[in-house]
């Protein structure tokens, strides 16, 4: 049985004059629930002040097209054969999103200043269908434990939410709430601009996903299990369209924010090194512009603790006498 996969990334209105010129494209996808970072078991609130977590959060997303101001633009079409060695083509490049992960890779890309992102939510019809099994086991459709796969004639899950309720308030949660979308009439579009960090060597695109809004007007805080292509599921996938769910990531101070070079590293886990020359403040900053640390530094090597800071983008404001700088770090 002969299987063969081939992904074709082919960018239009672009010349690849040589391997040199390619940057490589990633998403950054920062994960909030009501303008803060969200963790599984975090206990969250519904539209109507009832509380629940999730245990489980993840969906499918199919990049279509990236457009540059210029009016150049990337196109991720894919060519897959069968096990009969039928050839199949379809759209897009498949990520498989959840909420502990942030930084997703698109690929090398001769292309600068992007501007626009479309994109679906969920797996397109043309390889919905096949056994995930012929996939490489790292590619996002393969096989995953949970699974998110409901069988050939069903397909995948567009997205796997999982969660308990505390329908009647007493603080503990009774009440199962599960949403797995599976059918090709959720397959959902979405456009949308986009903020980017630029160099030579990298262009990273920065969304924010807000998780409140997936939920809105579809009664979940009654909990229930919605599988396939219910109409409370069609409900959610719909938010994910036409809702706020994702949305430009606006506060970064793209514009203003410098290279870090006397701060190391970056990124960084549960510490980093500041080195100054002047006695400084420093103030440090979510991406939607919460304040989340404060300290003053002296002049030489400061060492900041980061242990409590959630994984995500921050910027730091660095103020003294003669000045005021700002850098933009991430937490990993």
């Amino acid at each position: 049985m002969k299987t063969i996969y081939t992904l074709l990334i082919i960018s239009l209105s672009c010349t690849l004059y040589s391997s040199a010129q390619n940057k490589e494209i990633s998403l950054y996808l920062s994960h909030y629930y009501n303008g803060e970072t969200i963790n599984l078991d975090d206990t969250l609130s519904f539209e109507d002040g009832i509380n629940y977590n999730i245990s489980r959060l993840e969906y499918y997303l199919t990049i279509n097209t990236l457009r540059a101001t210029n009016g150049d633009s990337i196109v991720y079409p894919g060519e897959f054969y069968t096990s009969e060695d039928s050839l199949i083509n379809y759209s897009g490049k498949q990520l498989l999103v959840n909420t502990q992960k942030n930084k997703y890779s698109l690929g090398l890309h001769d292309i600068s200043d992007l501007n626009t992102m479309q994109f679906h939510v969920g797996v397109p019809a043309e390889i919905n269908h096949q056994d995930p099994t012929i996939w490489p086991s790292s590619h996002p459709l393969a096989p995953k434990t949970p699974s998110m796969h409901w069988g050939w004639a069903a397909g995948y899950r567009f997205i796997a939410f999982e969660a308990m309720v505390d329908e009647d308030s007493d603080s503990i949660f009774e009440t199962v709430l599960q949403y797995h979308g599976v059918g090709d009439t959720l397959y959902r579009a979405v456009n949308r601009t986009v903020n980017t960090e630029e160099t030579e060597e990298e262009i990273i695109i920065y969304l924010d996903v807000n998780y409140e809004e997936l939920l809105l007007g579809i009664n979940a805080s009654s909990g229930g299990v919605f599988h396939g292509e219910h109409e409370q599921v069609m409900g959610l996938m719909d938010n994910f369209a036409n809702n706020e769910v994702f949305t430009n990531t606006e506060n970064m101070s793209l514009k203003s924010t410098l290279p870090a070079n006397n701060i190391s590293p970056n990124p960084f886990s549960n510490s980093l090194s500041i080195k100054l020359e002047k006695p400084s403040q420093l103030k440090v900053y979510s991406i939607l512009g919460k304040l989340v640390y404060e300290r003053h530094l002296v002049v030489g090597s400061n060492t900041i603790v980061t242990q409590k800071l959630k994984e995500g983008l921050y910027i730091f404001h660095l103020e003294n006498e003669d000045s005021i700088k700002s850098y933009k770090l991430l937490k990993n």
